[in-house]
């Protein structure tokens, strides 16, 4: 094989341009594709990262395909997953695998969205990408269970996190309570982010969370004088944020986030929803995974021993790899559709 790869996106608001290179890409988003790509081709693979614009249309995929001539099509998102699958027939390059990466469980998202007939429509389609497609990763645990009920082994490769390197020049904000929550990324409704909005009206004014990301305008009503939006921030002053925090927040129905393992690297206690991130921490062990976040909080505020050990166990539990180490489990498990398991590389 000649270790060529497409990186074929679904997502509708990318800031990727498929003019850009790995390099640049990854100065964008130094995290999940950006990351993997840039240090798939210090390992000396050529990439390409297929827009919607491309990935949308059959017409334009099967050009690409042509003329790039991919061992590997890796597929991202749901909606147009199956394209490299439906155009394989017409194409002239035909010795290609579809992978796909499988992150989120996609018609629980689509009925939150869209409604509940488009999400039952994403139901069938996720299941239908997962069982046609020549290889599945996934960072879930929870989507490799349902993978195996539909007779499909996924590869499980988690998500990575670099060591941050923090400018304490760029610690334009400092929090002010007691006692500081953050939560940073996406605050969309599926995230259930608006549940710990909520409960901060019911602690005491001196307990405050700070969340980061861009703005979801249903969330203004949950806002209080305890639940403080930051707004999207530059990633050095995101940065200097978390490192002020005395827990880090995930309040997703998810057992996967790449927000999981930045949070690990900083060495702080986590906060989360308790359900599927049971699937990868030990509740009350590395990680305090709740329903009832205003007593979770208090707990926590009120019990440093209990956060030392959370975050002791956590350390020592939880194995937390570069993207460089999280490249070189993709490439190792990309050649293995290339050659005997054996004959894979491993350094």
């Amino acid at each position: 094989m000649n270790k060529r790869i497409i990186f074929y996106s679904s997502v509708r608001r990318g800031r990727i341009k498929e003019s850009d290179s790995a390099e640049t890409h990854y100065s964008i988003e130094p995290f999940s594709l950006g990351a993997i790509r840039y240090n798939l081709e210090k390992r000396g693979w050529v990439t390409y990262y297929a827009t919607l614009n491309t990935s949308k249309s059959l017409t334009k995929t099967i050009q690409l395909i042509n003329e790039f001539k991919p061992d590997i099509v890796y597929t991202y998102g749901s909606t147009t997953a199956l394209n490299p699958l439906l155009c394989r027939p017409l194409c002239k390059h035909k010795i290609y695998k579809v992978i796909h990466g499988w992150d989120d469980v996609y018609g629980e998202i689509w009925g939150s969205v869209f409604g509940y007939i488009p999400g039952l429509f994403m139901d069938w389609m996720e299941k239908w990408i997962i069982k046609n497609s020549d290889g599945v990763v996934t960072l879930s645990y929870y989507n490799q269970q349902r993978g195996r009920t539909w007779g499909v082994e996924s590869h499980f490769i988690p998500n990575g996190a670099d060591i941050p390197e923090i400018d304490p020049s760029q610690k334009t904000i400092n929090l002010e309570g007691r006692f500081n929550l953050v939560y940073t990324g996406s605050m969309a409704r599926w995230k259930r982010t608006y549940e710990i909005c909520e409960a901060m009206r019911h602690l005491p004014k001196d307990i405050k969370l700070y969340l980061t990301g861009g703005y979801y305008a249903y969330l203004h009503k949950y806002f209080s004088e305890n639940c403080i939006y930051l707004g999207y921030l530059p990633k050095q002053v995101q940065l200097n944020v978390m490192s002020q925090a005395d827990v880090l927040v995930v309040t997703a129905d998810q057992d996967c986030n790449a927000k999981l393992q930045e949070y690990l690297r900083f060495g702080k206690p986590i906060l989360g929803y308790d359900g599927r991130l049971n699937l990868f921490f030990k509740n009350k062990q590395n990680a305090f995974l709740t329903k009832d976040y205003p007593h979770a909080i208090q707990r926590l505020a009120n019990d440093s021993q209990f956060c030392k050990m959370l975050t002791e166990h956590a350390k020592n539990d939880i194995p937390i790899y570069s993207w460089a180490e999280i490249a070189m489990q993709f490439e190792n498990y990309f050649l293995s559709f290339f050659k005997g398991e054996k004959d894979v590389l491993r350094t």
